[in-house]
């Protein structure tokens, strides 16, 4: 039996969101033949391991080179040395960018390197940063390749990241039909009792600024007749 994949993945942190999950997902499909390292750019923001099936060979890694800071050449060498560990290494969004970045500086001897990216922080919610696109274009060329969830995203990485449309791989986000063929759980949402008299509205988030959901809160608010909006998720905003 081949001996298992060693796969690095660098997350700016591994709180339980869309691509954490489907970072837990990949991770849980490899079942047995892959071992993963977890890179958390914040160390105690963990909340995804839970996610993680029973018997997936995974470790959080204690001592890494940081993946924020300054451009420095120090720490590129160091983030390079660490990455040539492994047979693999997938990095997500712009927090893990200068995971791709050591790659392009320091070539030799590096693992193939896969990059993901899945949206923007409030930071780029309103547009994207001039200083930031250019950082990405000169990064992305290390990269093997480039997976983005969307149409948007990946029009982005063709015209403005410039990246070559054979690198580019767009994957959407996918809902498991299979589901909604079984009668739901009443109580699977505290407090929620459908009565079959209102027209319910939901939303499954994160609970995080970015997603503007009071919007959503002030749009369904304006909406004349019996109306129900319901919001499932978990984040910083919930207490709002």
């Amino acid at each position: 039996m081949a001996a298992p994949v060693k796969i690095l993945h660098l997350h700016s942190s591994f709180s339980l969101g869309g691509k954490e999950a489907r970072a837990v997902r990949l991770m849980n499909a490899f079942g047995d033949r892959a071992r993963h390292t977890i890179v958390s750019g914040v160390p105690d923001a963990l909340d995804a391991r839970a996610s993680i099936a029973k018997g997936i060979a995974y470790e959080i890694a204690q001592t890494p080179p940081p993946l924020t800071g300054r451009p420095s050449v120090a720490r590129y060498e160091a983030i390079a040395q660490y990455m040539r560990r492994f047979d693999l290494v997938l990095t997500y969004n712009w927090g893990a960018i200068d995971g791709v970045m050591a790659r392009r500086v320091f070539a030799k001897g590096a693992p193939p390197l896969v990059h993901h990216e899945d949206g923007f922080n409030a930071d780029e919610a309103g547009g994207l940063k001039v200083e930031r696109n250019i950082y990405r274009r000169l990064a992305l060329g290390a990269a093997h390749a480039l997976a983005v969830p969307s149409e948007v995203l990946e029009d982005i990485a063709l015209r403005t990241w410039k990246q070559p449309r054979e690198r580019v791989h767009r994957i959407v986000n996918g809902i498991g039909t299979a589901y909604y063929a079984q009668k739901p759980e009443p109580k699977a949402i505290p407090g929620f009792v459908p009565n079959g008299k209102q027209v319910v509205i939901g939303a499954l988030a994160g609970l995080r600024d970015v997603k503007d959901l009071t919007a959503l809160v002030r749009a369904v608010g304006g909406v004349s007749g019996r109306v129900k909006l319901v919001i499932v998720g978990e984040g910083p905003e919930r207490a709002n």
